[in-house]
């Protein structure tokens, strides 16, 4: 990198503009920046690194103090810096916060801002900028300030730095905050996996403080010696043991419960007797009552035999006499039959002989029935072939109509083969639309991009166009303005002359030249001008200097952006408004197909999307044809086999009309009809005559034996009345009853509790006691010869011993747990310690190997590599300190072993050869140490540039330092700068000592007054 021109503006202590164009000292390369101390020498410097880094070159400014205490609010603070790379020319414009003018002549805040031109580009956001600028130089903020400027008070800072700062500065420099975060990483790890063992190791100490109290020895000795592997052997022992110990108390249990459901069966049997002893004394309290309601229920029901035989002689009297008046009125009936036999006699003789025909009715019906029969089969089977033929209709009609089913799914099976051909060729289609439309894509993404640049480049031209008329404007106010200061400069120079001319005296040396003649003494003008309004006049002209340098600059970065572009595009300005309307019209051309292509996809798509209902669909059809023609298959054979059938019926019925006599069923079912009729009623007539007779000679024969009989009962109630007489008698002198026995008698609702009461009584009673019998057989074989109590007494000792039992039960189970739980945590962070130690041995030594520790003389990875960095720097510095102190001092790197673990291995030494001995470079006088800063800071330069990909560096600045050289170390290190500049660096120096300004022929002279200071090129 080399400058080619640094204007500021209202910057630092710089009021005005101020220009330093670096070509007119090209030719020499170094040069010297003098002037008084506070007058701006090292702001030049903090400039060029605040337009390149957006900072200061050194530590003691901020960017938010540049703008010039000299300045006012109405002008604004800014740094351009032109400057060249490999070749290419960049610009670089920055401004910081400050208050500046806004419209209407108000004050307004301005934020920082930036311009960068490069490649035809300008960069305006900050971050970029300063991002893009690095990337260009190839060199960081850090870098910059230790090998292109070395800062005041800085510069001594690498020499004599410890191995803790220099590790910050080359950290910086060297960019190996990766490295150092690596370290951290790895030592964080380690960290990290230690707090997992301790934690996994107080985790285990946890669980083994936590078991129970036990016997095992060897446990107890594993856990004061802190043995796991012995803990976990011996815990499974004791899980074992445990468990064994609850199987016993298990069986203990078992049997106490066996044994308490026996006293239990026991106590049950002896409550059932109790209860059943306690139900029979309330039963034998009961039974004197229940005799006493026996007594009465056994007379009552005498009663009722009595009155039973009083009822039966009542009712044969009742009996007696409604025979009596029966046998009367069958007499009457008898008369009356005798006379109507008598008359039916006369009727019987005709139907009699109707009735001996009746057989040879009968045979001529059956031949009806026959002929009848024979022609309702063949009826039927001439309508069974009907149906058949019908129905093979139907089936042949089913056949068709499956067929032209079959025939039209065929059809629609074909069109769907043909719609998945077309899907297939929509797929084709689809993926041919995709790449045009990919290939649309990139056309409009080409187009777009055509377009920004066209619209890029005519903005530019508009810019052009107003800048050049700006341009015009200021170069001729420019013009006139110069034109005027000169004009009035030359008259202000010869009134000066004019006023030195009137003190000239004859014989007497002129002040200006020295001569003694004056032939031509200049006069005094009578446009006369003051030295203040010269200067004012100087300022304007200053001012539009500074103005038109502005806008030639930015015109010309107009000029280079616009032939950049139009290199770039290839194109001429003047087609740019013609090239973007075709370009406008190539967009909507190129939306319209991509909006076509959208459209054709999106129905391709919807196509290629009914491709699986339409594969559904074609299966379904294809089920569809096999099952229509399965079934056609099946009514064929129907139909053959009615066919078949048809013929059989056909022969059948031939066979029939052989043996038919009346083809007409109609009147044969006539004919049978009336026959059957003719039969019926003479059958009906003939029976109805018989049973009449049959009836009369019954009704005859029934009256007289029903009159005898009714004699016969009237004369055997007459009996029984006498004797029901007797009966009644003898009932009650046999219940001991007499003719008030009613009196006895209760109404049925009494005699019916009486009863149930008696009969449950007895019940009870009977059950009572087989229950008695029945539970102490129980007893007696269940073994119970001890009370109640006792077995209650014996149960509650069982209950309190097994809730002793499950008490222990419980505990063991619940210690069995919690000792299986502690050997499971035991076990698994057991596991889990090894696996945490593995990993953490790994991450140790590699931490250890990257940190630095005892083997590696504490130093780390980073520090090694920087070492590397070192040793280059210390190889590069001696090619110039031992020239520079002509072979008397070299740098060596401080290798000597130190106590703790700090940073160390960047310390240096410095080799003295005229005493054969090392010492601190702190030990070196001024000039020594100034060498020493200065080849260190060279060798340094040379090392970041190999480094940085080979970056070429092509400036220094170094800023101060000079002051304590001697004679000869200032002609030896003047040397070294010169040859830098021979190889064609750009060297500048600020000092103060006097002996550089006569050795050095190019100056930057910086001045000062109360107005501000100014700079200004002497060569």
């Amino acid at each position: 990198m080399r400058p080619l021109k640094l204007v500021m503006n209202a910057f630092g202590p710089y009021k005005e503009k101020v220009v330093i164009d670096f070509t007119q000292i090209h030719q020499q390369t170094l040069f010297l920046v003098s002037g008084p101390t506070g007058a701006g020498k090292t702001t030049l410097f903090d400039a060029i690194a605040y337009a390149l880094y957006d900072d200061a070159s050194g530590t003691s400014r901020g960017k938010d103090s540049f703008k010039s205490q000299f300045a006012t609010d109405e002008v604004l603070c800014f740094v351009e810096l032109e400057f060249e790379l490999a070749g290419k020319k960049y610009f670089i414009k920055r401004s910081p916060v400050q208050k500046g003018p806004g419209k209407n002549g108000k004050l307004k805040n301005w934020s920082s801002e930036v311009e960068f031109h490069h490649d035809g580009t300008v960069t305006t956001k900050i971050n970029e900028a300063n991002k893009e600028i690095q990337e260009l130089l190839s060199l960081s903020y850090e870098q910059f300030k230790q090998i292109v400027m070395l800062p005041q008070g800085e510069f001594k800072k690498m020499l004599e730095s410890n191995s803790a700062d220099k590790e910050k500065i080359f950290r910086n420099i060297f960019q190996t905050d990766n490295i150092k975060e690596f370290q951290s990483i790895l030592k964080e790890k380690a960290s990290e996996l230690k707090q997992e063992i301790n934690q996994s190791e107080s985790t285990l100490q946890q669980f083994v403080g936590m078991i129970p109290e036990h016997s095992n020895d060897i446990l107890n000795e594993a856990v004061a010696y802190f043995d796991i592997p012995t803990i976990i052997k011996e815990l499974g022992h004791v899980v074992e043991s445990y468990q064994k110990k609850i199987g016993v108390i298990e069986k203990e249990l078992a049997t106490l419960d066996e044994k308490y459901h026996r006293n239990q069966r026991k106590i049950e049997l002896l409550t059932v007797v109790d209860s059943l002893e306690k139900e029979k004394n309330l039963l034998d309290d009961s039974k004197e009552i229940i005799e006493t309601k026996r007594v009465n229920l056994a007379l009552t029901k005498k009663a009722e035999d009595c009155l039973e035989v009083k009822r039966q002689l009542e009712k044969i009297v009742n009996e007696k006499e409604g025979i009596e008046k029966e046998e009367y009125e069958e007499q009457q009936k008898l008369i009356e039959t005798v006379a109507q036999i008598n008359e039916t006699g006369k009727n019987d003789m005709a139907l009699q002989i109707a009735y001996q025909q009746l057989p040879n009715q009968r045979e001529a019906l059956i031949q009806l029935k026959e002929q009848e029969k024979l022609l309702s089969e063949q009826a039927a089977k001439y309508g069974r072939q009907a149906d058949l033929k019908k129905e093979n209709e139907q089936h042949l009609q089913a056949i068709q109509l499956l067929k032209s089913q079959a025939d039209t799914v065929e059809e629609q099976l074909k069109k769907q083969e043909l719609e998945l051909k077309e899907i297939q060729q929509a797929k084709i289609d689809m993926l041919e639309k995709q790449r045009e439309a990919s290939h649309l894509q990139q056309r409009q993404y080409e187009t777009k991009k055509h377009q920004e640049s066209l619209i890029e480049l005519s903005v530019f031209l508009e810019k052009q166009a107003v800048k050049a008329n700006e341009f015009r404007e200021t170069e001729n106010q420019y013009t006139q303005i110069e034109r005027h200061y000169q004009e009035q400069r030359l008259i202000y120079n010869r009134n000066i002359a004019g006023v030195l001319a009137n003190d000239l005296e004859e014989d007497k040396a002129c002040p200006v030249c020295g001569s003694l003649d004056h032939p031509a003494p200049a006069t005094v003008s009578s446009d006369t001008i003051s030295k203040e309004m010269l200067e004012e006049l100087e300022i304007q002209k200053n001012e539009a200097s500074m103005k038109f340098d502005r806008i030639s600059i930015e015109l010309q970065g107009l000029n280079k952006a616009i032939h950049s572009s139009e290199e770039n595009l290839a194109i001429r300005k003047n087609d740019v408004q013609e090239e973007l309307n075709k370009i406008e019209h190539q967009v909507s051309d190129e939306n319209k197909q991509q909006q076509q292509l959208t459209t054709e996809l999106a129905d391709l798509q919807n196509r290629v999307n009914t491709e699986g209902e339409i594969e559904k669909n074609k299966q379904e059809k294809v089920l569809q044809i096999k099952e229509k023609e399965a079934t056609s298959q099946k009514l064929h054979s129907l139909v053959q086999y009615n066919k078949k059938r048809i013929d059989e019926l056909t022969i059948e019925i031939e066979l029939l009309n052989e043996t038919v006599t009346e083809t007409d069923l109609s009147v044969l079912h006539k004919q049978i009809e009336e026959k059957t009729n003719e039969i019926t009623q003479i059958e009906s007539d003939y029976i109805e005559a018989q049973e009449k007779k049959i009836q009369l000679e019954k009704m005859l024969t029934q009256y007289q034996t029903s009159t005898k009989s009714l004699v016969k009962q009237v004369q055997n109630l007459l009996e029984r009345e006498s004797e029901m007489e007797e009966k009644f008698k003898q009932r009650l002198a046999l219940n001991h009853l007499e003719d008030t026995f009613e009196s006895y008698l209760v109404n049925q609702e009494t005699k019916q509790q009486w009863g149930e009461e008696i009969e449950s009584f007895d019940k009870k009673k009977w059950t009572n006691q087989t229950n008695i019998k029945e539970q102490k057989r129980l007893l007696e074989k269940e073994g119970a010869t001890q009370s109640c109590e006792v077995y209650t007494l014996d149960n509650q000792e069982i209950e309190r011993e097994s809730r002793l039992l499950k008490e222990q039960q419980h505990e063991q189970i619940g210690t069995n747990k919690t000792v299986q739980s502690i050997l499971s945590q035991i076990q698994l962070n057991h596991h889990a310690k090894k696996d945490q130690q593995e990993e953490y041995l790994m991450y140790k030594e590699l931490s250890e190997m990257a940190n630095g520790s005892k083997e590696t003389d504490y130093i780390s990875f980073e520090r090694y590599v920087l070492g590397i960095y070192f040793e280059e720097i210390i190889e590069a510095a001696n090619t110039r300190f031992t020239q520079m102190t002509t072979n008397r001092y070299s740098l060596i790197r401080n290798k000597e072993k130190t106590k703790g673990a700090g940073p160390k291995g960047l310390d240096l030494d410095v080799f003295d050869n005229y005493t054969g001995m090392k010492r601190s470079v702190k030990t070196l006088s001024g000039g020594e140490s100034f060498k020493a800063s200065l080849a260190l800071a060279l060798g340094l330069s040379d090392v970041i540039q190999n480094h940085s990909g080979g970056v070429s560096v092509d400036t220094l600045f170094i800023d101060e330092g000079f002051g304590t050289l001697d004679v000869d170390s200032l002609d030896s290190a003047i040397e070294t700068l010169f040859e830098l500049n021979q190889r064609g660096r750009l060297v500048g120096i600020i000092s103060h000592v006097e002996e550089l300004k006569t050795r050095i022929p190019v100056h930057i002279e910086v001045t000062k007054s109360s107005r501000g200071s100014h700079a200004t090129i002497k060569i």
